[in-house]
């Protein structure tokens, strides 16, 4: 769809469709410099990537309470005993309290 820029004052006003406005909740906007352009997208609507860590919040403490389980288990607790099962390599930056 092109739309040409509308004069407002000192400066340019774009119409969106009402169409657009209802189908994409474009109560309030936010305005993204991308490469390729401006992107709009509603200030309501939460980007796919805050959906995506809010969904792996969500599970969060069950993963940890699977993980604790999990730690507790005799043939868990014998296979770290061995040296060479030790957790020397584990990254601890990725456990988060």
């Amino acid at each position: 769809m092109v739309k040409t820029l509308t004069k407002l004052g000192n400066s340019k006003a774009l119409i969106i469709p009402a169409e657009l406005i209802k189908k994409y909740g474009l109560d309030e906007v936010i305005l993204e410099e991308k490469p390729e352009g401006i992107l709009i997208r509603s200030a309501n609507e939460l980007t796919s990537f805050q959906k995506s860590v809010d969904e792996l919040r969500q599970y969060k403490t069950e993963i940890y309470n699977r993980m604790e389980l999990q730690a507790n288990e005799p043939e868990t607790i014998e296979y770290y005993k061995k040296p060479e099962n030790d957790l020397s390599d584990l990254d601890l930056d990725i456990i988060e309290e």
